[in-house]
């Protein structure tokens, strides 16, 4: 008994009120799904062209290769068996609709949409689990914004998916998962024209505005210490830089996150292998993220630069992350003396 208390100690102690809070709130019982609809897009400028292009993952209509692991699904079946979870919200993620080669599988795009709706009812599944509804919001958003005709019932799914994830924003994880929560209600607060919209929006941009500043240290990298959660954090903002440039009210604010941009890139460049790839600290793989050569490009097209010399001579002052790199000729060497944390 005595070990069990402390062991809940020597949680708790860490965690921060908000997370506390977050926690109770998760396990009050709370109203069903709302649902949305009779929302319309509003207009922007021009469509979404740039950004992050990951591997295909759909092989046929309902045949996908996830996490190097290939599965075939029957019709309604969104819960496969001998899959893990992992596997299970990559199914969910939809990342596939702007992937490479996306254009030539539009038509399974679009059945698979209209499937997923129909089978999956709003609040149940893993699919409507706040991290995978964030991910797969704003993969349909770019895809409605690359000259995409959304029908009536995608568009109500879409809504009505904003409206739950508003409800069940992860502060009980803080983290990269609240920062995504966050990317995926300014996705569609800004996609959609109204009030609730609005809410939405101005619920993530603030979310977002109060926890960059927090999470990202002094020296550019992010408190969790993972190259890779480092490379999907920095394509978040990137994105988000972009939907600024199409929705010119949200552009005012996204511009001046360039300093954040630069000092971001600066920590990955300096955490990158001589042959492009990040190193493998903390939960870190390959092909989870976009390659660095694909963000620095990008954060270049959204007028932001990067200097891997200053990062990697920013990482061990006060506030740093820990990390060092030395280099002598060929040799390179990347080491961690950073602590544990976050806490």
């Amino acid at each position: 008994m005595r070990a069990s208390i402390l062991t809940y100690w020597h949680t708790v102690r860490h965690l921060k009120p908000i997370q506390i809070w977050g926690r109770i709130w998760n396990r009050l019982p709370r109203p069903g799904p709302r649902r949305v609809s009779g929302l319309v897009p509003r207009p922007v400028i021009g469509i979404w062209k740039e950004g992050i292009i990951r591997k295909a993952e759909m092989e046929g209509p309902r045949t996908f290769r996830l996490l190097n692991q290939k599965k075939v699904l029957k019709r309604g079946e969104w819960e496969p068996s001998g899959v893990s979870k992992l596997w299970k919200y990559h199914l969910h993620y939809f990342d596939d609709l702007n992937a490479k080669g996306a254009k030539e599988r539009q038509k399974w795009h679009r059945e698979l949409i209209t499937s997923w709706i129909r089978e999956n009812p709003p609040g149940q599944g893993t699919g409507w689990e706040p991290y995978p509804t964030s991910r797969r919001i704003v993969n349909w958003v770019k895809f409605f914004l690359h000259s995409q005709r959304a029908e009536s019932e995608w568009l109500d799914s879409l809504a009505t998916q904003a409206e739950w994830l508003s409800r069940r924003v992860e502060w009980h994880l803080l983290g990269n998962h609240l920062l995504l929560n966050a990317k995926a209600l300014v996705f569609a607060g800004s996609y959609f024209e109204g009030a609730k919209a609005q809410g939405w929006r101005e619920k993530g941009t603030r979310i977002f505005e109060e926890q960059i500043p927090q999470q990202i240290l002094p020296d550019g990298g992010h408190e969790e210490r993972s190259p890779m959660y480092q490379a999907l954090i920095l394509e978040d903002v990137l994105d988000l830089m972009q939907l600024g440039r199409l929705c010119p009210d949200l552009g005012a604010r996204t511009e001046s996150w360039k300093g954040i941009v630069e000092k971001m890139v600066d920590w990955l460049l300096a955490m990158t292998h001589p042959d492009g790839g990040i190193s493998f600290f903390n939960d870190t793989a390959e092909g989870m993220a976009g390659r660095v050569s694909e963000l620095t490009r990008y954060a270049t097209r959204m007028g932001c630069r990067g200097d891997k010399r200053r990062g990697a001579k920013a990482m061990q002052k006060p506030g740093g992350s820990g990390y060092f790199r030395l280099e002598v000729g060929p040799a390179v060497v990347i080491g961690d003396l950073a602590p544990l944390g976050p806490d």
